[in-house]
């Protein structure tokens, strides 16, 4: 984050229901800028009780406006800000003598810039699309300000199903592909063909029977089912060239077109293949000159359109000699990693492969993990490891970071809402005071009940030690999910519940408590006397909750026999 803040004097945009204040905007402003003025105004009226106006740059200019974006008032103030340093995302505000200013692009900036100003400096808070908090001010006084923001990173999502609301994520400062952001949102950072696309790009079901030998060479047999492409094949090669030109002129708001491998192994190993493989001592030698050849075929057409591919799994370790061209994206995958403590000091062979491709690529993105994806209501206390693991990619030139959380079920999951939060606010600045912010949100979200719910987050944070590696596949078996962190547990939520001042609160105490009971499911001996009973007050509870899933991909009817017989 380039950020410059200097406060001294103020300003007083209104006092006790009354302003002099009007939002000015062009009156050829983007859907985007009129969204924000709408925004402000919004906001500022039930901030201030007072009524503020939006009207165009036509209007005989005066001292008492908030400019925002770029129009004809604000160029009389000759503050020369520097729009195209400011990119898509990145804006000012700026106080010239009684007016404010919010400058930035007329895409997402001044989006941004609108919702920085009302948590910054006037306190306002989205922590859920429902959460919001909105303080009340007899006066709206403010300081001098300066203050230019300019995001690092250029995709930031933080994903977790059904989060994604487009004012919500719009407030997040997410740009990445799964929220419904639309015009008035400044669109967003749009893929084709998210991931794992070669299937899509040339389709077994079409090709196989007629040319197996576009498709995987595996123990000297070419596979149909859970195949990849033989990436040396020049007919493969051409019919993907086709398929992404196809998608290109189909989809005209995609930024980026996914290249991609299957999700799972069985790369191929024909002669030409594992030769380019083993010279560049790596499957991504063979993926790369593939990727390479389809951007070089669509840069002169389409400038801004990027191809992105996976550096995922047996494609994870960078090539030797091919480097990537400018207009593709390498998305690094640390599935593998441990993630219970920062990965620039427990995991060497990512480290290894981040520092690698950091010095071959231009854009290179990071797909992170942050939840576990085989029980995802078990708890998983991962928080301390977010900020450091943001950081450590950033300093490695990493340009984009998508943090996949529970994308199967927007209800299970242990702090789902809390994570997202925290996430999109360390995308946004890498610096963020995330204790502030867990403090702040944990207020909002579980009212009288925040303290103990707190007391509940230490527990489990405290669990992890040196020696406890945690995993997305973890079992809820696992050492740091003790029968003594337990029975501490379900005396804390004994007392959270109590405190619940509604029941709003208290559902939501009572869908996190919802994690500690998985846990203690999992482990009932199956000759235990009650534990029939257990168990089916415990599925009729999570029922209840909304959850609708276990695990990724997981749904309730497949996993509660499990429950049921003792086989999780």
């Amino acid at each position: 984050m380039k950020t410059l803040k200097e406060t001294n004097c103020h300003i007083t945009l209104a006092d006790k229901g009354f302003t002099r204040y009007k939002i000015v905007i062009a009156r050829n402003a983007s859907l985007s800028i009129i969204h924000a003025a709408e925004e402000l105004r919004g906001f500022l009226n039930r901030i201030s009780g007072a009524s503020f106006q939006i009207v165009y740059d036509n209007v005989i200019q005066t001292e008492y406006e908030i400019i925002i974006g770029d129009n004809s008032h604000i160029r009389t103030l000759n503050l020369n800000i520097d729009f195209e340093n400011l990119g898509t995302d990145g804006f000012t505000l700026l106080t010239a003598g009684k007016t404010l200013v919010i400058a930035g692009s007329e895409k997402r900036g001044c989006l941004y810039g609108v919702y920085t100003f009302l948590e910054d400096y006037l306190g306002c808070r989205f922590f859920t699309e429902d959460v919001i908090v909105i303080p009340q001010r007899n006066a709206i006084s403010l300081p001098e300000i300066n203050d230019t923001q300019i995001p690092v990173l250029e995709y930031r999502e933080s994903y977790f199903k059904d989060y994604w609301d487009g004012d919500f994520y719009a407030r997040l400062k997410c740009n990445g592909n799964a929220g419904r952001l639309t015009e008035m949102h400044g669109f967003k950072m749009e893929y084709c063909h998210f991931v794992h696309s070669f299937n899509a790009l040339v389709p077994p079901d079409k090709y196989f029977d007629s040319h197996p030998e576009y498709f995987s060479e595996v123990n000297g047999i070419r596979i149909k089912d859970r195949t990849q492409l033989c990436l040396t094949n020049p007919d493969v090669l051409e019919i993907a060239k086709n398929t992404v030109r196809k998608w290109i002129l189909n989809n005209p708001n995609a930024a980026i077109i996914s290249v991609s491998q299957n999700d799972w192994h069985n790369y191929c190993t024909c002669e030409k293949c594992r030769s380019v493989d083993e010279y560049e001592g790596s499957h991504a030698g063979t993926l790369i000159r593939f990727v390479n050849s389809i951007a070089e075929s669509i840069e002169d057409e389409f400038p801004a359109i990027a191809i992105d591919t996976l550096a995922y799994q047996y494609t994870r370790k960078p090539p030797k000699h091919i480097r990537p061209n400018k207009n593709v994206i390498i998305r690094l995958c640390s599935i593998e990693c441990c993630f219970s403590h920062p990965l620039a000091d427990c995991d060497s062979d990512f480290k290894a492969d981040l520092i690698g491709w950091s010095k071959i690529c231009e854009r290179l993105h990071v797909w992170d993990y942050v939840v576990n994806f085989a029980h995802t209501l078990s708890p998983f206390p991962n928080f301390h490891v977010l900020q450091p693991n943001i950081k450590f990619f950033i300093e490695h030139n990493v340009t984009g970071i998508f943090e996949e959380g529970n994308n199967s079920d927007r209800e299970s999951g242990e702090f789902n809402a809390l994570k997202q939060y925290i996430i999109a606010k360390l995308l946004w600045n890498p610096d963020y005071d995330v204790d502030a912010g867990i403090a702040e949100f944990m207020t909002a979200y579980y009212g009288m009940a925040a303290y103990e719910i707190k007391r509940y987050f230490d527990l489990i944070h405290d669990m992890i030690s040196p020696d406890i590696h945690m995993r997305i596949y973890d079992s809820p078996h696992t050492a740091y999910l003790s029968k003594d962190m337990l029975d501490k547990a379900d005396i804390i939520f004994d007392r959270a519940e109590r405190l619940a001042e509604n029941e709003t609160i208290l559902a939501r105490v009572q869908k996190l408590r919802l994690s500690v009971r998985y846990v203690r499911i999992v482990n009932i001996p199956m000759d235990e006397t009650n534990r029939s009973a257990i168990v089916e007050e415990f599925i009729e509870d999570v029922r209840n909750s909304g959850v609708t899933s276990y695990r990724e991909g997981g749904k309730l009817e497949h996993t509660e026999p499990l429950l049921r017989d003792g086989k999780i």
